[in-house]
């Protein structure tokens, strides 16, 4: 069986704090990590890890941009999007 994130480019569509926290605990799991084993990898406390999986409007880009490398992911922004309602998303 192949692994989708290994084989396969996937965008992922964030709309919501909840949304982001939800993808970013899931691409840990994928990746076999407790987040002890993340907040080592990146140099992040595992408090941090946590409030990023659950509340990451607390957070840092900075931290948010580790954990996105650590799970091999990269973040690409829509600005069309945003120009269309006014450029006010839903958080």
């Amino acid at each position: 069986m192949h692994d989708v994130f290994t084989e396969y480019a996937v965008a992922f569509v964030i709309t919501n704090p909840q949304q982001l926290g939800a993808t970013l605990k899931g691409l840990r799991k994928q990746k076999g990590l407790t987040q002890i084993q993340m907040a080592k990898q990146i140099g992040l406390g595992q408090k941090t890890i946590s409030l990023l999986e659950t509340e990451p409007w607390r957070c840092s880009v900075d931290s948010l941009l580790r954990y996105l490398s650590a799970v091999d992911v990269a973040m690409s922004l829509d600005f069309i999007a945003a120009l269309r309602s006014g450029g006010r998303g839903e958080w």
